[in-house]
């Protein structure tokens, strides 16, 4: 693959030849019908509706109307089957007197492969080897997720082609009904789609101004192999800022930093060499970007998931192990974390700086994580911690906590008594939960990313991380169930929500899902200002926990026009 992406040339060969024979396996089982007898078929789908390449349009809507916010993106899903593979597909839009829309934009949905189902419970199915019957398919299957972006005309290669088109609606746009024309061309075929957008007076407010933090941390290493750039190359810091530009487009508004790339120790334990400069230009890369709150990384970890060994992981220059509580380890921990505060002191960075200490900390480790912190307090009082937590006996130590979403649920009260005594609390998901639970997995409705910010909306949480930005194997068009340790594997999408091009990364459908529920979340915070009472009620009707949702895309377009049509109320002409 990654000789593929080096070539982007070649590219587009390497996806057709793969769409191409997937496409002819799902034709022959196409009662009576082979691939060159197919009549095409287009149609217009929901942004929110998950899509397959063997999707089928029985009934197409050729005509399509969508309510949405200003200051944000309107897509629509273009689907085409009964192709031959062969046809140049022409594709184009209009708006308002017959002129293109300004900054109208065009993607080709990319199928991927999903070979197993997410578990049960967590990982895939032969983690416990259960059967999960809340999939929205049994796998081995294909589906649509990165978008690719692209300009009129292209190549068709199967026996079916999805296209996205996105309009910009601008927070200065007037109110209104805005109907867009699409039209698709290709042989002596020419079909006219419209695609309805009706702009509220309701304003999504900028990644810089959110009410819930949001991260999907990121491999620097990743986006070095990936893209074929050296670390801390000045291609590399265009590479960054292009993903600092996607994160902050997905309405993700913090970043991580790890502390091992800025800092050099020598063999007993000292601070030989800071690279400040570094750290500061990395930054400014993503606060540039528009996000907003600094996450330093986790220093800290195991030796492995089977033993209780709890290490400090910045490389010395001995390359020894260095014990977590062991002198060695407190002298360096607090001759970087002096300079750390510094920085962040002198540029003014204190209040949007978070720090992670130990990543899922559980009962085994609390003592050691106690005497860590207590370190760490010592030199600042006020460093806020912000933890992926797995026990409840850290109290005290944690400023801002983070269970997986099923704990948070399970332990509600406990977490409300923690915000009632002034902490804060995010939520997480990962290779777990499986079953009906909210994830972002492949095998699972698209709402379920979207109603990830209804979720949190409900609980008041105020912030939501993820730990798979990408962190895709050497081929992440065709691992996305990918090997995680001995009988494990992660489930399908886990490792990664964005995928690398030569040229920059790409968003994805599930990206794209989470970004609309983000700005839901803003949405209802906005009416909770207002009228707390009835933004519950309006969540209530198509959300009722973290793993109970209603499935149906019609009512949650319902739902949420009465979300817009209430914060209109509020909102100034």
């Amino acid at each position: 693959m990654r000789w593929i992406m080096n070539r982007p040339s070649i590219f587009p060969f390497f996806l057709a030849m793969s769409s191409l024979m997937t496409s002819y396996v799902f034709a022959a089982h196409l009662p009576g019908r082979s691939p060159l007898q197919a009549k095409p078929v287009i149609g217009l789908i929901d942004e929110v509706l998950e899509l397959f390449p063997d999707t089928k349009l029985n009934q197409p809507v050729k005509r399509l109307t969508v309510h949405t916010a200003r200051n944000t993106i309107v897509g629509v899903h273009v689907m085409m089957t009964g192709l031959q593979g062969t046809e140049r597909i022409r594709f184009s839009e209009s708006g308002r007197n017959g002129q293109p829309t300004p900054g109208v934009r065009w993607y080709r949905m990319i199928d991927v492969p999903v070979a197993e189902n997410t578990g049960l419970d967590r990982n895939t199915e032969k983690y416990s080897g259960k059967i999960n019957p809340y999939v929205i398919r049994r796998a081995p299957f294909r589906i649509y997720d990165p978008l690719l972006p692209v300009s009129s005309p292209i190549a068709s290669d199967s026996v079916s082609l999805a296209l996205r088109m996105e309009v910009p609606i601008d927070s200065a746009s007037a109110p209104g009904e805005y109907t867009h024309r699409i039209s698709i061309e290709f042989g002596d075929l020419t079909e006219s789609l419209e695609f309805t957008v009706v702009v509220h007076r309701a304003i999504a407010p900028p990644v810089t101004r959110s009410t819930i933090s949001y991260i999907n941390w990121h491999s620097i290493d990743n986006i070095c192999s990936a893209h074929g750039v050296e670390k801390w190359s000045e291609p590399f810091w265009t590479m960054l800022a292009k993903y600092a530009k996607m994160m902050a487009r997905g309405r993700q508004n913090a970043f991580w930093f790890n502390w091992p790339d800025y800092f050099k120790i020598d063999g007993a334990g000292n601070v030989s060499e800071f690279r400040r400069d570094r750290l500061e230009r990395y930054i400014r890369v993503f606060l540039n970007a528009g996000l907003t709150t600094i996450h330093g990384a986790p220093m800290f970890g195991r030796r492995n998931w089977t033993t209780t060994d709890m290490l400090l992981f910045v490389p010395t220059a001995d390359g020894k192990d260095v014990d977590a509580v062991s002198a060695k380890a407190k002298r360096m921990l607090t001759q970087m974390t002096q300079r750390i505060i510094a920085m962040m002191k002198e540029n003014r960075w204190e209040g949007s700086w978070v720090q992670g200490v130990f990543d899922e900390p559980e009962d085994a480790f609390v003592a050691r994580y106690r005497e860590i912190i207590t370190l760490l307090r010592g030199l600042k009082p006020d460093m806020k911690i912000l933890e992926a937590t797995m026990t409840m006996n850290v109290s005290g130590l944690v400023d801002v906590w983070c269970p997986q979403v099923q704990e948070y649920q399970a332990n509600q009260e406990f977490f409300e008594k923690r915000k009632a005594a002034g902490d804060k609390v995010w939520v997480y998901t990962c290779l777990s939960p499986g079953g009906p639970w909210l994830n972002r997995l492949l095998d699972e409705e698209r709402l379920r990313q979207v109603y990830i910010g209804w979720a949190c909306s409900k609980f008041d949480i105020q912030g939501f991380l993820h730990w798979g930005g990408n962190f895709h194997t050497s081929k992440p068009f065709e691992e996305l169930v990918r090997f995680h340790m001995e009988g494990q594997y992660l489930p399908a999408g886990d490792s990664h929500i964005l995928y690398p091009l030569h040229e920059g990364p790409l968003s994805s459908h599930r990206f794209e899902a989470h970004r609309i529920g983000m700005e839901d979340y803003e949405l209802l915070a906005q009416l909770k200002s207002h009228d707390a009472s009835r933004a519950q009620q309006i969540i209530a009707q198509v959300l009722q926990g973290f793993d109970k949702y209603s499935k149906d895309v019609s009512k949650y377009r319902a739902t949420r026009r009465l979300l817009l049509d209430a914060v209109d109320e509020y909102t100034q002409r």
